[in-house]
């Protein structure tokens, strides 16, 4: 109990309040941790400077190769996106083409060739020496 009173009237004495003492034991603290810290040695930044200079080189020699994967990726995407929008142009045309031969399936032809009686027998004679 007399550490305290003598506490009280240090306190007393050098008109300080409860936080100036305990900044001023903080700040006691801050710099004697500062002097009683254990020291490296140089050459342990100078190993960890060199793995981390190797490290960093690794790693732009892996960003350069998936940069270039990415390049090579976006013209094969580019290409098939071209090659399917082609293919979507020739199946429209082909369905078209069915649209126009289903319309036409069941339609006689107009187009009559006409011959003359010495047409006729040519064209029979080709016929018959075919067979």
């Amino acid at each position: 109990m007399t550490g305290v009173v003598k506490l009280v009237n240090i306190q007393k004495k050098i008109n300080m309040d409860n936080k100036s003492i305990f900044i001023l034991v903080l700040g006691t603290a801050l710099v004697l941790s500062f002097i009683f810290r254990p020291s490296k040695d140089i050459s342990t930044y100078e190993n960890e400077i060199n793995n981390l200079k190797g490290v960093n080189k690794g790693l732009i020699l892996n960003n350069d190769s998936i940069l270039n994967n990415n390049e090579l990726l976006n013209i094969e995407i580019n290409r098939l996106i071209s090659n399917f929008d082609s293919t979507q142009v020739a199946l429209a045309n082909t369905e078209e083409k069915l649209k126009d031969l289903e319309n036409d399936k069941g339609k006689v032809s107009g187009y009559v060739n006409t011959l003359n009686a010495d047409g006729v027998a040519s064209e029979l004679a080709d016929y018959l020496n075919r067979r």
